[in-house]
């Protein structure tokens, strides 16, 4: 049964569940509204549900939950960001703040980001580049060692991640254009959140451990594979991603991450930018949707609009599975569920 559950209440309950698994206040507050962000967008794989490892992978050693970044600069417009071992998202609004400043005056300015642990929704980060003024580009890789899940093109054996990609830029009207995708044809943590409510994956996303396809998402996690989104096409960009995290960037703990920002007027000024933005985005949105469509939409449309919903009604639902995995997250740090926050709504 799902639970509608207050936006304020749900911050609560992260923040207090993450500081009790020994992360410091301030990481805990930047983990909880990365978390809340993308649950709110929409973006379920890499929202709330991921609690539970989070607070594991403290647990464990895996990554040190007070830890905050070191920032080193190669030039005026280079940096690298160390995240020293934390949580990913803390390491990644470092890179961000350090790339956007940079290229507010410089024009173009890159990151890297390495020695952390996940970072989340990386939409987010080029959506707030966006946000700011840039033309943002981020990918990361070079985990294949520890998440080696996705096959390459013609392949039977996986040796790549899903190696994200992310691209944004400014929109006229306020909303970024933002495009955000694992070059799986799903992201792991859509398997993983199909598991939790016990539902089917559609075909053509994975297979078991003998390389025949499935849609259950117990086949993938008994030893099979993702497959790479359309063919060669996914394949040859997850191929470059873990070369730039590896390769480029050097020995990941999870994953190394590149960031690269431009200013969205380096080469018109902003009003030929923005008329230009307005222009195509308008021809996109009024495009006659296809059957089956209510209306064409640019990348981050739908993303905004799912925000923009929880934010009017100041909840968000959840799913059963969800709420139970909630639940044992809490309980492994000797936390009740919601218990002290706001009732749910």
């Amino acid at each position: 049964m799902a639970v509608t559950i207050t936006t304020f209440a749900l911050a609560a309950f992260l923040q207090r569940c993450f500081e009790a698994g020994g992360y410091s206040a301030g990481n805990a507050a930047s983990v909880t509204a990365h978390l809340l962000d993308a649950e709110m967008c929409g973006v379920t794989s890499h929202g709330v549900n991921r609690l539970g490892w989070y607070l594991e992978l403290a647990r464990d050693g895996a990554l040190i939950p007070e830890a905050l970044p070191r920032v080193t600069e190669l030039s005026p417009n280079a940096v690298t960001v160390d995240g020293q071992g934390g949580i990913g998202i803390v390491a990644m609004e470092h890179a961000l703040a350090e790339v956007t400043a940079r290229a507010k005056t410089g024009l173009i300015a890159m990151v890297g980001i390495t020695n952390c642990g996940h970072t989340g929704r990386i939409g987010a980060y080029a959506e707030q580049a966006a946000r700011d003024g840039c033309f943002a580009f981020c990918t990361g890789g070079g985990g294949r060692d520890k998440w080696s899940d996705v096959v390459p093109f013609g392949g039977s054996k996986p040796v790549m991640s899903t190696n994200p990609y992310a691209l944004a830029l400014p929109g006229a009207d306020g909303q970024p254009a933002v495009c955000d995708f694992a070059i799986s044809t799903v992201a792991s943590g859509k398997v993983a959140i199909a598991r939790a409510n016990g539902t089917e994956l559609p075909e053509g996303c994975i297979t078991d451990a003998n390389g025949n396809p499935s849609t259950d998402p117990e086949d993938f996690y008994a030893g099979g594979s993702l497959l790479p989104a359309a063919g060669a096409k996914g394949s040859g960009l997850g191929i470059m991603a873990e070369l730039i995290g590896s390769a480029l960037l050097g020995p990941a703990r999870e994953f190394n991450w590149l960031m690269i920002a431009i200013r969205a007027d380096a080469f018109q000024t902003p009003d030929i930018y923005r008329d230009g933005a307005a222009a195509f985005s308008s021809l996109v949105r009024n495009t006659p949707p296809a059957p089956g469509f209510d209306r064409v939409r640019m990348p981050g449309d739908m993303e905004a609009e799912r925000r923009a919903a929880c934010l009017e009604a100041g909840a968000i639902t959840l799913p059963d599975g969800v709420i139970q995995g909630l639940k044992t997250a809490a309980a492994s740090v000797g936390q009740p569920l919601w218990d002290g926050d706001a009732a749910p709504a």
